[in-house]
């Protein structure tokens, strides 16, 4: 019954077993004629027979083996070039380990996955197969051009972006891919429509070289600029402009718009209140066990900078040299001090100075002076800090802590402080400490961010608008007039997008033209193929949404498949979305492409 339902009469089955975890179907083959391959004399002479190999769609997720008996004839034709050939068996192809059914079992997985994934999976179902194996799969698919196409919609995508680009041409009734071009210039281009004199309608966007290619080749085939290329076309030079004029960010307090605003400090985060609440610090100087004032270095400086670090080594230098022309001073007379202060690079003022100083102010040369600290913003608080770090208290409890005593300014100015102090002083200190503030504008203050701006006003749709940006954009109008006029240049250039009167583009050009000149010096070059967009319904939006597709399947498999393979796998993956899609069809192209 098995083998008459997959592999015919001719090749009974004549025994199931199971070995290694591999299901084996053992076959013979009951064929006691064959053809000869090349002189195409049937012979009945058998030479020989052997045990053909082959894996088969899993049974139960098993591997799944035919070990067929296949028989080899001898041909009785003594002109004919060749002495013996095997039979052909009707569920495999010639030399192939593989049946044509799991051939199509393989390909039908692998459309939308990489072929390592493929793999991977298939070892789950019981296949045995390697990523290269299903690579040379889809290297062996048959693109079928069509000549007789009549509409296409090009565009170029990104095979490494900023790098490597290709066109991607499709197919404008059923939007598959019909060819992938290597680069994005007029000659890939044009190499392709001269095998395509049929085509009538283009669909592109505003490259000039789509447009080169199809004026020299087609001349007379009518393009339509694609319309969400002109949208985002006007948007960029309407952004440049608004971005331009407008601040980052407006601030609007009782309904007028005010300078800039800091952020001020809210909710302290990870702090127990109860904890907070406990210390009690003052800012008077901290004293030691014996009473005495404890002097700490209380500057805001790193000490381990490249700065500090290039004085301290500065300051060794210069005691050495001090050290060393003492020592040249004391075994020389008067006469010869001009020469020796030429010797060590200094003025005679210097040396009389270096001569009369003591052994202890030679050795504080080398020491860091402990210069009078000018006033900050934390002379009220440096103390408590101080003796907060020296009882161990957390960093975000001293920062807590100052914050309540009344510091009010940059969070990330107190946080490294706090740091410093700890570090200078050799005291234990976090210096990957996260800001445990949060700082917010005040809540009197109505903030609008630029993008969101631009982004309410290039908004047609009522119901998607920011009802909070709504509310104060007569406001923000009245401070800033562009924001009134980047709208309905927006507004016109929509309406008269889907006006469907082609005069209504000259309109929007005349009116337009002095506040975006080069957007209309654009379409003033391009107006043929604009108005065929306001003209006609065609549109190629669904190449946008195919180049998402095509992305997808880029990262998918791109890679270790190059371009020849990728267009190849995306062939498939458009392809087979498609009603009249039959994989069956894919496989014997690649069965006769391999024969060939």
């Amino acid at each position: 019954m098995i083998n008459q339902l997959f592999y015919g009469d001719n090749y009974p089955v004549k025994k199931l077993e199971v070995v290694n975890n591999k299901k084996i179907i053992n076959m013979s083959s009951l064929t006691n004629n064959h053809i000869c391959p090349i002189c195409k004399t049937e012979s009945d002479y058998i030479h020989s027979s052997y045990i053909r190999k082959i894996q088969d769609t899993p049974i139960h997720n098993m591997e799944t083996w035919l070990y067929v008996e296949t028989k080899e004839f001898e041909c009785i034709n003594e002109n004919c070039s060749v002495k013996t050939f095997v039979e052909d068996l009707p569920f495999v192809s010639k030399h192939k380990v593989m049946t044509d059914a799991l051939v199509q079992f393989i390909l039908g997985i692998s459309i939308f996955m990489s072929s390592s994934s493929t793999s991977l999976i298939l070892s789950f179902l019981g296949v045995k197969i390697s990523a290269d194996t299903i690579d040379n799969l889809i290297k062996r698919i048959n693109i079928i051009d069509n000549p007789d196409v009549e509409e296409v919609g090009i565009d170029d995508v990104a095979i490494r972006k900023g790098q490597t680009y290709a066109t991607a041409i499709y197919d404008l009734k059923d939007h598959h891919l019909i060819a992938l071009l290597d680069g994005r210039d007029a000659e890939s281009v044009k190499d392709f429509l001269v095998n395509h004199k049929k085509i009538k309608v283009v669909t592109r966007d505003r490259a000039s070289a789509y447009a080169t290619a199809i004026n020299e080749i087609l001349p007379n085939c009518m393009q339509v600029a694609d319309r969400f290329h002109l949208f985002q076309n006007l948007i960029e030079y309407l952004k440049e402009i608004f971005y331009k004029e407008i601040p980052d960010k407006i601030f609007i307090k009782n309904n007028e718009i005010i300078e800039k605003v800091k952020k001020v400090s809210s909710d302290l985060v990870n702090i127990d209140q109860n904890i907070l609440n406990k210390l009690i610090y003052d800012n008077t100087p901290p004293i030691d066990e014996k009473g005495n004032i404890i002097i700490f270095d209380n500057k805001r400086r790193d000490l381990d900078s490249k700065q500090y670090i290039e004085q301290t080594k500065n300051r060794k230098i210069k005691q050495q040299m001090i050290i060393k022309l003492r020592e040249k001073l004391e075994h020389s007379d008067c006469h010869q001090t001009t020469d020796i202060a030429k010797y060590f690079g200094i003025s005679l003022t210097s040396l009389r100075k270096y001569k009369k100083m003591t052994d202890e102010e030679v050795i504080k040369v080398a020491e860091r002076n402990n210069y009078k600290k000018g006033k900050t913003l934390m002379d009220d608080y440096y103390n408590i800090i101080y003796k907060m770090l020296k009882d161990n208290i957390a960093q975000e409890y001293i920062m807590a802590y100052v914050i309540k005593e009344g510091y009010t300014s940059s969070m990330r100015y107190l946080r490294d402080y706090i740091n410093l102090i700890a570090k200078n002083n050799n005291m234990k200190y976090n210096d990957k400490l996260s800001t445990f503030i949060k700082e917010e504008y005040p809540i009197d203050v109505i903030v609008i961010t630029r993008r969101d701006l631009l982004k309410h006003i290039l908004t047609l749709d009522e119901n998607k608008k920011d009802s909070k940006i709504e509310e104060y954009l007569d406001i923000i109008i009245k401070q800033y007039p562009i924001v009134y006029k980047i709208q309905n240049i927006f507004k016109d250039f929509h309406n008269t997008i889907f006006s469907k009167k082609t005069e209504e583009l000259d309109k929007f050009i005349k009116n337009y033209e002095e506040d975006i000149p080069s957007f209309c010096k654009g379409i003033k070059k391009d107006i043929a193929p604009i108005k065929n967009a306001i003209s006609y319904s065609i549109n190629s939006g669904f190449v946008e949404g195919n180049n998402n597709k095509f992305k997808l399947i880029k990262r998918i498999v791109y890679g270790k498949m190059k371009l020849v393979n990728l267009s190849k796998k995306c062939y498939l993956s458009f392809l087979s979305t498609l009603d009249s899609f039959d994989l069956n069809e894919i496989v014997t192209g690649i069965l006769n492409y391999e024969k060939e």
